[in-house]
């Protein structure tokens, strides 16, 4: 009989302890604000010298994470693929200079905006005189797969339109001769241009009569609401308490035009 009680005894000690553990290994998950990337996307996100992810966007997601009271833990991937892998909960969240379209409304939930840019058009001027949306006609033109800017390059008519899986490769082949220009958003493009004094960009607001000032947001699943409604404050906190406008200023060396509202 005692022999009996003392395996029930043992056996619920072990069932407790592994309730237990597991219980530690829920809050240890929850703990952490996981949130997808794509790390080629400098000043945005991309790899320091010491191949460690940073940028406005990773260092923003940090302090948004500390709001909340979590650590972030990012994970990167190929932009085009981030929102189905949010879908498929590989993460909660995707920080990625990510525009707010109607058609990505549709499959999930952006936060308030945080960040506010126009398109850039790249170009070598030695090898084209380009002034405008209009010149972009009969030339070959980069653009990064299912992004804004290679939307805007398919609206110009008579322009051959080359997709690639990242930004880089586009900006390598216009180094190279292999297209004629880029369009991307006009902040990827003026940090690069920054390194590569052969290249020149454009600010452009509008192609073929539409406006495209776009605004950046942080991505959720359409049915995690309480997460939404916890980026969004921890977003207005960061602005009234200047970290925002300090991010800023560190990636952009200038105070923001706008600020998430």
């Amino acid at each position: 009989m005692k022999k009996t009680v003392f395996l029930r005894t043992t056996a619920f000690m072990i069932l407790a302890i592994l309730v237990v553990a597991s219980f530690a290994g829920c809050k240890t998950e929850s703990a952490a604000l996981n949130w997808g990337t794509d790390p080629t996307y400098a000043p945005f996100e991309y790899a320091d010298a010491n191949n460690k992810p940073t940028g406005f966007d990773v260092e923003l997601m940090e302090a948004v994470a500390k709001k909340l009271g979590r650590t972030s833990n990012m994970t990167s991937g190929a932009f085009d693929g981030l929102l189905l892998a949010l879908e498929s909960k590989k993460f909660d969240a995707v920080c990625a200079a990510m525009s707010i379209t109607p058609d990505r409304e549709e499959e999930v939930a952006f936060s308030i905006p945080y960040y506010r840019a126009d398109m850039g058009i790249m170009f070598n001027p030695s090898r084209n005189t380009i002034a405008g949306p209009e010149d972009l006609v009969g030339k070959t033109v980069g653009v990064q797969t299912g992004t804004t800017g290679e939307t805007s390059a398919k609206m110009i008519g008579g322009v051959t339109v080359k997709s690639y899986p990242d930004i880089q490769l586009a900006t390598m082949d216009l180094e190279n001769g292999k297209v004629d220009a880029v369009v991307n958003d006009y902040p990827v493009c003026t940090e690069y241009a920054s390194t590569h004094p052969s290249l020149t960009v454009l600010d452009t607001t509008s192609i073929a009569g539409k406006d495209l000032t776009q605004l950046y947001g942080i991505a959720v699943r359409k049915d995690d609401t309480q997460l939404k409604t916890e980026i969004d404050a921890a977003l207005r906190e960061l602005t009234a308490d200047g970290t925002y406008a300090t991010l800023y200023r560190k990636y952009f060396f200038a105070d923001p035009p706008y600020l998430p509202k």
